[in-house]
């Protein structure tokens, strides 16, 4: 038994559907930097992973008649991965990955059965005798992770002030608990109180709050429930560009929108329809 396995791979149908669409762009000036970036850091590799979430993100705007801007000026000397229009309204669309955490390497054995067939199994539950190596960490880490998105040194970074384009940061997810479910998502973006009790984490005796929840101070939450109008979590399945979209689970920050209407008419001018918004 070894606790050297990894569950984060490029798989081949990630890996050819990525190479069949940074071709097609190839021939588009706009997608000159994003297919450089790729080829310049090793091509379709698993170190790329990130950079190819970029690519079939722009991919699947292509496919829908937009073009839109690479690497577009942010807050400060920053940048932000893409800006369009959609339905007469701008966009400002950040690019991360939740890759896997040193704790998921730690809790994951690999039992070896029979001389052909290898068994990987995840021990992550709460109250594990190491508490990183649980769910509870797990997302108190996807929380951070996507508040560091918002500040450097002390400073906001990416996002400046609203003003008329709507903000979005597209997450993927696919490491955490093998695709989040709609309640882990609405858990990292608002909190626990807005799930229910038996899906709710705890950490230290106090129910975990959410990238946007005024309960959180961690690094870059003040500017994340400031300056940010959405955080879309992906988890996809095919890497085929009809799909991207109908796996974008969306959460509107509560801070920025009047109400649940506005939330809604704000998402029905997002390009890539049937998003969900929880």
């Amino acid at each position: 038994m070894t606790n050297d396995n990894s569950w984060d791979y490029l798989s081949a149908d990630e890996a050819e559907c990525s190479q069949a669409f940074m071709e097609e762009l190839s021939s588009q000036s706009w997608a000159a930097g994003l297919v450089a970036d790729i080829k310049r850091n090793g091509g379709i590799t698993r170190k790329n992973k990130g950079r190819l979430f970029e690519l079939r993100f722009a991919y699947s705007l292509h496919r829908v008649g937009i073009q839109p801007s690479y690497e577009i000026p942010g807050e400060g000397k920053s940048t932000l991965d893409f800006g369009f229009t959609s339905g007469d309204q701008e966009w400002a669309v950040e690019l991360m990955r939740l890759e896997e955490t040193a704790a998921i390497k730690e809790s994951t054995r690999k039992f070896q059965q029979g001389s052909d067939v290898a068994i990987s199994s995840l021990l992550l539950h709460t109250g594990a005798s190491d508490p990183r190596q649980s769910p509870e960490a797990e997302t108190l880490k996807a929380i951070e992770r996507i508040c560091q998105k918002c500040e450097r040194d002390d400073r906001p970074i990416k996002f400046p002030r609203p003003s008329g384009a709507l903000h979005t940061i597209l997450v993927d997810s696919r490491e955490l608990f093998f695709g989040p479910d709609h309640y882990d998502c609405i858990h990292i973006a608002l909190g626990g109180e807005y799930v229910p009790e038996n899906v709710r984490h705890f950490w230290q005796g106090n129910v975990i709050s959410g990238v946007f929840n005024k309960r959180t101070s961690l690094h870059g939450a003040r500017y994340a429930q400031e300056r940010v109008h959405f955080i879309g979590f992906v988890n996809e399945q095919s890497y085929q560009f009809e799909e991207f979209g109908k796996v974008i689970r969306l959460v509107a920050n509560p801070n920025l929108f009047a109400d649940d209407e506005a939330a809604r008419a704000a998402v029905a001018k997002w390009p890539l329809q049937s998003v969900d918004l929880l």
